[in-house]
């Protein structure tokens, strides 16, 4: 489970790559994955919706609110256990002996810092004398000064004692699009938001980290990010699917939707229950009917002809049903068979 603690952060001006949503930017909100957090049962909630092992705490800049990451470090902890893996990015900002002390008292398990300036090092060094697994994640951004400051980084992260350097493939977002073209980045012309040389630039650094350090080097390509919310939503969508929606081998979830007049509602619902679909797999609201797509799927032709219009809708798994995709009723009338063989 991703936890955004704060969009707060004194640096935004240092990081024209930062990857943060501009809505989240310098507010002081708190996300759950893509839930907002009200409470405490809202974290415990999303945790268990997508039987989490773990929890990455983030931000904005999580160490400009220490005592509400100790807070729910406690809270995580305490409802599913040491077991729990806890790790934190931060910039170093607020990091302090003390800061550390309660974190790690709290449950923090690992530390990742994200610090360009040489100055801001030591910080790294204080964190190693406490029982965390240290490290640092940083994005691959090509060329001079990044990738020799990223060497630089990788030697000091080895004399202090710290364990790894994750190597993140830099990556276009809305929050950073136009900084990173005024920086003469382009797209990747086979991805829609990896940076071009950017792979490359990662592959040389972590050459040198096995080459000329101790610690262990790990690259992050910009899909993975992707691949891990559809991981994520795999989990929840079998724990959240309404009794007529079917959750789908990637991660959505899939249900039909009915439409008419009263008459024609009437006969869809007849045949529905004539052709055996359970009724709990049908919900009749205002002016439609929602229903598995199997049946939707399987009976398409006959709704049709019975004057029905709807759709087979897909949504993601979150507690606001966001739309993926349409499919008319008429289409699934044409298509049925693909639809069937899990083609469509």
């Amino acid at each position: 489970m991703v936890l955004f603690v704060t969009g707060a952060c004194p640096k935004y001006d240092e990081c024209p790559y930062c990857t943060i949503s501009p809505w989240r930017r310098n507010r002081d909100v708190i996300y759950a994955d893509e839930v907002e957090v009200k409470s405490d049962e809202d974290v415990l909630r999303e945790a268990r919706l997508i039987e989490a092992q773990g929890v990455g705490i983030t931000g904005g800049e999580p160490s400009v609110v220490p005592r509400r990451v100790e807070h729910y470090l406690r809270v995580l902890k305490g409802e599913f256990g040491e077991g729990f893996h806890a790790h934190l990015y931060t910039n170093g900002w607020g990091i302090t002996e003390e800061v550390l002390a309660r974190w790690v008292d709290a449950g923090l398990d690992e530390i990742r810092f994200h610090i360009w300036d040489e100055g801001g090092w030591q910080k790294i060094r204080l964190a190693v004398k406490f029982d965390l697994r240290v490290g640092a994640e940083m994005p691959a951004i090509p060329g001079s000064p990044w990738e020799d400051r990223l060497r630089d980084l990788a030697v000091f992260l080895d004399s202090a004692g710290a364990e790894f350097m994750n190597l993140n493939e830099l990556e276009f977002t809305e929050g950073n699009r136009r900084s990173l073209l005024a920086m003469g980045m382009r797209p990747r012309p086979d991805s829609e938001v990896a940076a071009m040389g950017s792979r490359e630039a990662a592959t040389r650094v972590l050459e040198f980290i096995e080459r000329e350090t101790g610690i262990d080097g790990y690259f992050c390509p910009a899909q993975q990010k992707d691949h891990q919310m559809w991981m994520r939503w795999r989990r929840r969508a079998k724990n959240v699917a309404e009794p007529y929606e079917s959750p789908e081998e990637r991660g959505s979830l899939v249900y039909g939707v009915l439409k008419g007049d009263e008459e024609a509602l009437s006969l869809a619902l007849d045949l529905l229950r004539e052709r055996g679909v359970p009724k709990e797999r049908i919900l009749i609201k205002r002016g439609e009917i929602r229903v598995a797509p199997e049946a939707l799927i399987e009976l398409a032709e006959e709704l049709v002809s019975l004057g029905l219009e709807g759709e087979l809708v897909e949504v993601a798994p979150l507690d606001e049903r966001m739309v993926l995709a349409e499919y008319p009723l008429a289409y699934v009338a044409r298509h049925g068979k693909e639809w069937e063989e899990g083609g469509g």
